[in-house]
């Protein structure tokens, strides 16, 4: 997992390095419609602030990239650093896997009135109580609890519109497979406001069990 100030420029627009200049134009147009402060996928996730900070990161990606020159020398500086193999560059590579998508329909209402009937139950609310008293929450105790409410990942998907694989590295534990910490942080948010449970506690649950596994 790395941080967004981390992530070079291919990272930030989810495309492999040897990608055409069609793929990065239209990398940036997907990019920037998920972004913007109208988007519904992520209209909730990110304040002003962050949004503008994003899209500036965004924006410079992509001026280094369709600029023919500037891509060159960057390409040079990411195998001379050796975040980049030589032989990978110009070979073909498989697409990284999306963290949103934008094609499906889940009806709100109705999945949230599932979740608050379910979550009134005492067996959940007592899993519920029991998950949030823990400083360290892990993937595992995501899907007892969404399991517990009755929902599907498909679901989450179609109300965050965050992909079900991204889903399912948060749910097992895929720390090497999760997104930069600045999506991180609000996918989980997102995550537990569907399940209707504390955000705060989930996302700090969460991260400092990041952090303990880390460490070991």
């Amino acid at each position: 997992m790395k941080s967004l100030d981390r992530l070079n420029c291919y990272e930030i627009l989810k495309i492999p390095v040897n990608a055409s200049f069609i793929e990065i134009k239209r990398a940036y147009r997907d990019v920037l419609s998920i972004y913007d402060e109208d988007s519904f996928a992520t209209y909730s996730l990110f304040q002003n602030g962050e949004r503008d900070n994003i899209l500036k990161v965004i924006e410079k990606a992509f001026l280094t990239l369709i600029d023919e020159n500037k891509r060159a020398a960057y390409d040079r500086m990411l195998v001379d650093s050796g975040q980049v193999d030589m032989s990978v560059i110009g070979k073909e590579q498989k697409k990284p896997t999306p963290l949103f998508r934008t094609n499906d329909v889940t009806n709100v209402d109705n999945l949230a009135e599932r979740v608050r009937k379910k979550s009134k139950e005492k067996e959940v609310e007592k899993l519920s109580n029991e998950i949030l008293s823990k400083d360290l929450i892990s993937g595992s105790d995501l899907i007892k609890l969404r399991k517990a409410v009755g929902i599907e990942l498909s679901e989450i998907d179609g109300v965050t519109k965050i992909s079900v694989s991204v889903l399912k590295s948060i749910e097992e534990n895929q720390f090497e497979n999760l997104p930069a910490d600045i999506y991180l942080k609000n996918f989980l948010k997102s995550y537990a406001e569907v399940l209707q449970i504390d955000s705060q506690k989930i996302v700090d649950g969460y991260l400092k069990n990041i952090s303990h596994f880390q460490k070991k």
